[in-house]
């Protein structure tokens, strides 16, 4: 049943508080779990219980393409030796182990490199691919989603993000061969984690959704975020929603976000009277914010100015939220 509050002469819409159900998402750190469930997958010798060489395809299953040197396994102690730099992005979204291949094509005239990164889950391996996303590139049906630079094609399926890079560009259709053969060959199926489903579909931009397991809204104690960039009627605006295993954790986040946003944007609003805690304010870069708690979740709509497009928007996030167990 939806509660209906009066909010800044519109209609608000807030369904009331499900009872309380565990949210599965991302594990490691930064995934919204507690610390005893953090520590699950971390070390190498669990990492290696995965059989990594075996996802590899061979010559038969990848159209000519075949191994052509050793392959080597990384876990996470030694990650930084693989990718120096880049490591505790890949750390965050709980990665467990990598193996990488060099491989030539039939007539040994090509050559590419095939990565295989495994992270804990299928939350955690779309947060990954999503980070590295190229929003311009275009996109290639292969896993779950994928697309196709000058030079490289990415993918991710289940809780694998693959990466295949030739040394030379111009070869997207030989790339697309061998990475078809590497997303047979993996031991998950293909979809989104049940959270992306939660976004409202009208004016969705597709292939924007992304999941932070950390410094969600340039906050570094908001974890376990979600967002996606949408256009309603010529205007841009995004919408964001935290996930948490308690209401009170859901509640500090809210005032968190509150006091982070009263030190530094203006106008924040907090009306009195209101069921669901609610407060709207002006960012010098976005303009309007409006942010609410249901449950155990936080929503926040970034840019969109009208009144009537923000209430249906949180409207249909917090009943889809609802109608899966969420919050």
């Amino acid at each position: 049943m939806s509660r209906i509050r009066k909010f800044m002469g519109a209609v608000i819409l807030f369904p009331a508080v499900l009872a309380f159900v565990m949210i599965s998402g991302c594990s490691g750190s930064g995934g919204g779990k507690t610390d005893s469930d953090t520590a699950e997958m971390e070390s190498p010798a669990d990492a290696r219980i995965f059989d990594m060489q075996s996802l590899l395809p061979g010559a038969e299953q990848a159209g000519g393409w075949k191994v052509s040197t050793e392959p080597r396994v990384f876990v996470a102690d030694n990650l930084w030796e693989y990718i120096n730099g880049g490591a505790e992005g890949y750390l965050v979204y709980n990665f467990q182990t990598v193996i990488t291949a060099d491989y030539e094509s039939a007539d040994g005239g090509q050559q590419t490199v095939v990565d295989i990164y495994r992270m804990a889950d299928q939350l955690c391996g779309f947060g990954i691919y999503s980070a590295e996303r190229n929003s311009f590139a275009p996109r290639v049906d292969i896993g779950s989603e994928g697309y196709l630079t000058e030079n490289a094609l990415h993918f991710w399926q289940g809780p694998y993000y693959v990466k295949v890079t030739a040394f030379e560009s111009g070869q997207g259709e030989q790339l697309e061969i061998l990475a078809r053969a590497v997303g047979a060959g993996l031991d998950s199926p293909a979809g989104n984690p049940p959270q992306i489903a939660a976004f409202p579909q009208e004016g969705l931009q597709a292939g924007s959704e992304r999941y932070m397991a950390r410094d969600v809204l340039g906050h570094s104690e908001l974890k376990n975020g979600f967002s996606a960039d949408y256009e309603l009627d010529g205007v841009e605006f995004k919408l964001f929603f935290i996930l948490h295993d308690e209401i009170e954790q859901a509640a500090n986040s809210f005032n968190v976000y509150k006091q982070f946003m009263e030190q530094y944007s203006k106008g924040v609003e907090e009306p009195d009277g209101m069921e669901y805690p609610l407060f709207t304010a002006q960012d010098s870069y976005y303009g309007k914010v409006v942010t609410i708690q249901s449950g155990r979740a936080v929503a926040v709509t970034l840019g969109l100015e009208d009144t009537e497009k923000v209430n249906s928007c949180l409207r249909q996030l917090i009943e889809k939220l609802s109608s899966q167990g969420m919050i």
